[in-house]
């Protein structure tokens, strides 16, 4: 493709697009698929005037009008993920399609992590001085996140017809997200992955309220049943293009199980807060960022919870905290 490659052709029909992220990572990969004389778009990127310039010049550089792309099919509701959906929408007149359960959550600006203090408190995070608070969601809402209300909900199993032969089939992958979705471009075999199946690292799957479930468990589930899938080329939305996706889900279930045993290890010795778990699993101290202690700890309840689930551990309250503790062996 043109000079200064914002563009690729992976195959032919399926152009990645790179955007720029204000944080790490630094880059989402969006994806255009032809649909007979239209495009679908896989993924909107974060609302900033460089993602949205990005964008126009990738479309400039493949030769499509913005009105020539019908579908924006989004994989989850995360703000580097859908963050452009209603600005693109009103730009390209194009169908905005979301899971129910992410539609749900980009409504209400669901993540408003550090707005819940005692759900924190009672997990052993101490207090953030406000100097150091994160912004709640609610004030990025509406400048970086422009979520449409969308068209049509998305449902595991739903086949988008692109024409000529080819369609997208909507794989429900709850876990980073509840109603995260995979698409696998059929007969080509091609998978967007969104951030399920990331080439170098785990997506953050944690929990921040008492009714989140079991999200740990729906990851380790939805990544098997991607291992099931005939797949020939995975299209992440972090990272490189890659092609042995069940390779890839062996190490990421591997490693969840690991992170469990050392967690187990923590509780094995002393009751501990999910807090305190994750300083020591994550080798934090309490100096280290809130931005790095706050996600530590949500994947270590995740994780705490998942094994509470299968009888390896239990949570009591001690003096108004959740502390957990592992559970002998039977």
């Amino acid at each position: 493709m043109g000079d200064g490659a914002k563009t690729r052709e992976v195959i032919d029909g399926v152009v990645q697009v790179f955007l720029p992220l204000p944080m790490r990572p630094t880059i989402v990969n969006v994806y255009l698929v032809r649909c007979g004389d239209g495009w679908t778009l896989v993924d909107t990127g974060m609302h900033t005037g460089d993602s949205l310039n990005a964008l126009r010049g990738a479309l400039a550089e493949v030769g499509i009008a913005p009105r020539d792309i019908r579908r924006i099919v989004c994989t989850h509701h995360h703000m580097d993920h859908y963050g452009s959906s209603e600005p693109l929408r009103e730009l390209m007149h194009a169908e905005v399609h979301l899971h129910p359960l992410e539609a749900e959550r980009a409504a209400s600006a669901h993540d408003a992590i550090g707005e819940n203090a005692e759900y924190l408190r009672r997990n052993g995070i101490p207090e953030v001085p406000p100097e150091r608070q994160m912004p709640p969601m609610s004030r990025i809402v509406g400048t970086l996140y422009r979520p449409a209300i969308p068209d049509q909900l998305l449902a595991d199993g739903d086949e988008l017809p692109l024409g000529d032969g080819r369609r997208l089939d909507v794989v429900w992958t709850p876990g980073h997200t509840p109603g995260h979705c995979c698409l696998l471009l059929q007969p080509d075999g091609v998978l967007f992955v969104g951030d399920h199946l990331l080439p170098k690292i785990t997506p953050h799957v944690g929990i921040i309220s008492d009714d989140a479930g079991d999200p740990l468990g729906d990851f380790l589930a939805s990544l098997r049943k991607v291992g099931e899938l005939d797949v020939e080329t995975v299209l992440p939305a972090h990272g490189a293009v890659y092609y042995d996706h069940r390779k890839r889900v062996t190490q990421l279930i591997e490693f969840h199980d690991y992170r469990m045993q050392v967690m187990l290890d923590v509780i094995r010795g002393r009751p501990a807060t999910a807090y305190d778990v994750a300083l020591e699993a994550f080798d934090l101290t309490p100096h280290s960022p809130f931005q790095q202690q706050f996600p530590a700890t949500f994947e270590t309840l995740a994780h705490l919870e998942h094994m509470r689930l299968e009888g390896r551990t239990e949570k009591v309250v001690l003096d108004d905290r959740v502390v957990w503790r592992a559970k002998p062996a039977r």
